[in-house]
């Protein structure tokens, strides 16, 4: 199996990269093969710029899409902020997951059309860190961003198994709870088909 790690968090001693190094740990115990793009690292520009949006690919979009073509599964590492992905995070989807490549649009009737998904790379799992409780982001807030991301992102551009492992509390959690959570994500690592 071919791993692409999509990793967004700018603090390489935080939970999100301990999530990440278990996840490359695991997978490599199971004989996958990994692949990280650290967002922040490499200094991902996020912004989509005109030529972008009309097609001029750069060679940084070429290489993450050609990532996405190798892959069998997309892993998404980040916290949550606002109730969404950095907005490092949200221009990769910007840029990477372009017309033509991602999705496109079918026509119904006229100018009115629904999106259908393109991507190779048809499975995702997201894990999410939260310095809130479950009770207030899933309760009171209803969970818009992951929703958001899942249904108007990876469902719309054709993702047919997504995964998600949410990290409630986490700046909270005890040195106990972060290493069960940590061996949790080693062993779906090891175990994902």
């Amino acid at each position: 199996m071919n791993f692409l790690i999509i990793y967004a968090h700018p603090n390489p001693k935080s939970l999100n990269a301990s999530i990440k190094d278990s996840f490359v740990e695991g997978a490599k115990e199971a004989g996958h093969i990994t692949h990280v793009i650290d967002l922040y690292h490499e200094h991902f520009d996020p912004v989509l710029r005109t030529p972008e949006k009309h097609g001029e690919e750069s060679e940084v979009v070429k290489k993450h899409q050609d990532l996405i073509r190798w892959a069998d599964w997309m892993v998404f590492i980040y916290p949550v902020w606002w109730l969404r992905a950095p907005a490092i995070l949200e221009g990769w989807f910007d840029k990477i997951f372009s017309a033509g490549f991602a999705f496109r649009y079918k026509r119904l009737f006229g100018k009115v059309g629904v999106p259908e998904g393109l991507l190779p790379c048809k499975k995702a799992i997201v894990f999410e860190t939260y310095g809130g409780p479950a009770i207030g982001i899933v309760g009171l807030y209803m969970n818009v961003g992951w929703r958001r991301i899942k249904n108007n992102i990876l469902k719309m551009c054709g993702v047919k198994t997504i995964k998600h492992m949410p990290f409630y509390s986490s700046q909270s959690a005890t040195d106990e709870q972060r290493k069960k959570w940590l061996e949790k994500v080693k062993a779906l690592a090891r175990n994902l088909r």
